[in-house]
């Protein structure tokens, strides 16, 4: 029992420890790149944000569609240190690719104007400044890779190698694939839930290429805030029930040997679904318990797009919260029943998640220089939590691949 209780407690210690080097390099990189008052002050907030969500975007697509190839060229090949660090730089790489070149030079300038901010400058249009014109673009590729790690998560959570199962050796046929597959639903999501709002950012709205945001009468409001709340919500509910409830429910609607199928995959979608509304909903019912209802018009934690937003930025903090459960905290314990570790493991992380959120909003003012108080128009925590999940994610995908695989049909 002593020999027990030391290698958990050395195990519990040596995790602690370099999460905190990795919020330190974290906070240390935040400052070099975003703080308002650090070197290069990237976040305005909408660019920075951008950045970051393409970063957690390349994160994705590296670890969770492409299975780490092209770094990695068989399915059955465990990562070097050497290989997590190409990664790594991939990562980044990739970032500044999708942005600087693919948005900026490509869509924007020869399929969507809103993409680029030079290209909404050369329009000429009221408004068409350059800080505008940023922040415009920025909220545009926001929008749509919050569409894309969505359907990804989603996806693979669901569907899992279907319909590419007798796809064994060749990790790039997968990947590229798979990339097609996402990216094809992931732009139905982003036209139907996000096109919407884009269009009728700019005066006057474009009503020709884009249709008055349909979900108006339902939120109370025309921003897509309510759907990159309740999107953020489901990737939390997948990072759940994945991670610290061992994949259940939803083992329940595998078949034999866990692979995923079509009937399966649409039945654990729709469940993952349901239960990120459910956690959107009751996030949004206890901000209307503590600050009274929303209305229309309605400024700071009045406004119901900041209800629906916060929704999505606590669920942030809950993803921050799973990862360090299951990646420094060893996922706590394995003994028991199934239902008493997953309360647990919920419990933690949700404590987690609250001390997060308190020192962000407390103590991040002064290590991170975002405008202190809850519901500034100038900032959102989810450009630092998905900044930090991006962190997390590299280190756990990228150079702890040898006990947190992510290829579920290997022996």
């Amino acid at each position: 029992m002593g020999n027990k209780s030391d290698t958990g407690i050395a195990v519990y210690g040596k995790g602690i420890v370099t999460f905190v080097f990795l919020a330190a390099l974290n906070v240390a990189a935040w400052y070099i790149f975003f703080n308002p008052k650090g070197i290069m002050r990237l976040y305005t907030p909408m660019y920075g944000f951008s950045m970051v969500v393409v970063l957690l975007a390349s994160v994705v697509i590296l670890s969770d569609v492409f299975e780490y190839w092209p770094v990695r060229t068989k399915l059955t090949e465990r990562l070097s240190a050497a290989q997590g660090a190409m990664l790594t730089v991939l990562s980044l790489a990739l970032m500044a690719l999708i942005i600087f070149v693919f948005f900026y030079r490509f869509i924007g300038k020869y399929g969507i104007t809103y993409f680029s901010p030079a290209a909404l400058i050369a329009t000429g249009e009221t408004g068409a400044e350059a800080y505008s014109s940023r922040e415009n673009a920025s909220t545009a590729i926001i929008y749509f890779f919050t569409a894309f790690i969505w359907t990804a998560t989603l996806w693979r959570a669901g569907f899992q190698k279907w319909p590419w199962t007798q796809v064994k050796e060749d990790a790039g046929v997968l990947g590229l694939s798979r990339l097609f597959a996402v990216s094809f639903f992931s732009i139905i999501a982003y036209i139907i839930f996000f096109h919407p709002h884009v269009g009728y950012l700019f005066y006057p709205p474009q009503k020709m290429a884009a249709v008055a945001p349909w979900w108006e009468g339902i939120a109370d409001t025309n921003s897509a805030y309510v759907h990159l709340g309740w999107m953020i919500c489901c990737v939390a509910a997948v990072l759940l029930s994945e991670i610290l409830w061992e994949g259940y429910p939803w083992k329940a609607f595998r078949g034999r040997g866990g692979e995923g199928s079509l009937f399966s995959g649409l039945a654990i979608l729709s469940g993952i679904i349901l239960l990120g509304l459910v956690i959107f909903v009751l996030m949004v019912k206890g901000m209307e318990a503590y600050w009274g209802k929303p209305f229309v018009g309605g400024q700071y934690t009045d406004a119901p797009y900041f209800r629906y937003l916060h929704a999505g930025e606590m669920a942030g903090f809950l993803m921050m919260g799973v990862l360090v459960v299951s990646t420094y905290l060893g996922n706590l314990f394995h003994g028991g029943p199934l239902l008493v570790r997953a309360a647990v493991r919920t419990v933690v992380a949700v404590a987690l998640a609250a001390g997060f959120l308190w020192f962000y909003y407390t103590i991040g003012p002064r290590v991170l220089g975002q405008v202190p108080g809850i519901a500034q128009p100038e900032d959102t925590p989810l450009c630092w939590t998905f900044f930090m999940v991006s962190f997390m994610l590299m280190h756990r995908n990228f150079f702890l691949s040898y006990r947190f695989h992510r290829v579920r049909d290997i022996a």
